[in-house]
């Protein structure tokens, strides 16, 4: 029986999104296990500032290393290139996205606004699983691992358009799962987690809908970073996963009552 903790001993795991929230959490897990891991976001300032968080915090863990590097994400060349010239490599988590702003469909028009987060949250997606594949640039055993969020199983008032990208995803997570084999491909759907995308919210709004989910989700607390990591180890590690959606969200979807309205 193996030692599940040197899975990903001596693998690299790719992280695009990883200078902050859970993408930086997915990054420290990576590299606790033993794994060399190479972020990316938008900005090279974060990036720089998550790279030496991440070295300090991986200084006792032996052969690892960590690297970053800025593009954005909706550049479809950019993308590619960061790929090619990481590649190859083990793993590939996506947890870039931003908190979206006031979502008022159907009284709002249809948008550049819209399209950007469908390019951003679908078309990026689509775009490296076919260039990692035709390229093979995931050495055998890999991942791809997507994020979504819960806004497809409960979606609040304004985010009818939003849910659909949610959805599309959930369903190309099972396309790609037999279109990229024997690459694995499998997704987190993080219900609410504490990170930096909520210092958006004022912090009198935030504190109460962080009380409000406090006493409404059946585990009786809202999700960390570091605990929706774990998902992302697993989904690594367990080489007989594939075409999934992990849902890891306190039981968000089970309390009812729970709707997102503060964001609106």
């Amino acid at each position: 029986m193996s030692n599940s903790s040197n899975l990903l001993k001596g693998k690299k795991v790719l992280v695009i999104g990883g200078s902050s929230g859970i993408g930086r959490s997915v990054a420290a897990a990576s590299l606790s296990n033993g794994a060399s891991v190479v972020i990316s976001s938008s900005s090279q300032q974060k990036v720089d500032a998550a790279v030496e968080r991440l070295k300090q915090g991986s200084q006792g863990v032996p052969d690892v290393t960590v690297k970053g590097r800025a593009f954005d994400l909706k550049d479809s060349q950019a993308l590619k290139a960061f790929l090619t010239e990481e590649g190859p490599f083990d793993h590939l988590a996506i947890t870039a996205g931003s908190l979206p702003g006031r979502l008022q469909f159907p009284d709002e028009e249809v948008g550049e606004g819209y399209k950007s987060e469908f390019d951003l949250r679908y078309w990026a997606i689509i775009t490296a699983g076919q260039h990692i594949y035709k390229n093979k640039l995931i050495n055998p055993g890999g991942s791809i691992i997507l994020t979504i969020g819960v806004s497809e199983y409960q979606p609040p008032p304004g985010w009818g358009l939003l849910s659909g990208i949610t959805g599309a995803l959930e369903s190309s997570t099972r396309g790609l799962a037999v279109d990229l084999r024997p690459i694995r491909v499998n997704t987190i759907a993080p219900g609410l987690v504490d990170t930096e995308l909520l210092d958006s919210i004022p912090p009198d709004a935030k504190t109460k809908m962080l009380e409000s989910y406090n006493k409404q989700l059946p585990v009786g607390h809202v999700g960390t970073p570091d605990e929706l990591a774990e998902a992302y180890m697993f989904a690594m590690k367990c080489t007989y996963l594939t075409g999934q959606v992990i849902l890891v969200d306190g039981g968000q979807v089970l309390a009812s009552p729970l709707r997102r309205d503060s964001l609106n």
